[in-house]
């Protein structure tokens, strides 16, 4: 991906991965764990029908773990118990730009895109990170020379 090849600032659509994969809420923690180890990635949009209503990530299961909490086994838990609602969301020709800075002000790792409201992708700060080192790259032919 070539940010520095467009005309025009690129839109969000220009880093998301399309068609992410989703849950439903009733989706058991155990198997989002699944879902993210099998596919490795982080953030998985949670929708009910054809609305998103919320996420969860990587991190919002990691104080499962903890020795500390008992809780019952994940199975049991469906992953509405642990997801975050109301999602940051952006529509697909969202100025990449603004996706970044809120992303930044909120502190928060992935963006969640509609078009015309129904989910198409899913843009994280990996994707971000990804295309900036691409950039840096073109723009600088880094070789390691001091």
């Amino acid at each position: 991906m070539n940010l520095l090849d467009r005309a025009q600032a690129p839109t969000v659509a220009s880093l998301m991965q399309s068609f992410p994969y989703f849950a439903e809420p009733n989706t058991s923690v155990a198997e989002i764990r699944e879902l993210m180890h099998s596919h490795n990635i982080r953030h998985i949009p949670i929708k009910q029908k054809d609305t998103v209503m919320g996420i969860v990530s990587e991190r919002d299961l990691r104080w499962m773990t903890s020795p500390a909490i008992t809780l019952p086994v994940a199975e049991e838990i469906p992953v509405h118990h642990v997801m975050t609602f109301n999602p940051y969301t952006v529509e697909i020709n969202e100025p990449l730009t603004t996706v970044i800075s809120e992303m930044t002000e909120r502190k928060i790792g992935a963006a969640i895109v509609l078009s015309s409201g129904k989910l198409v992708g899913i843009v994280t700060v990996i994707d971000i990170c990804r295309a900036l080192g691409e950039l840096l790259e073109s723009e600088f032919s880094l070789t390691g020379e001091a």
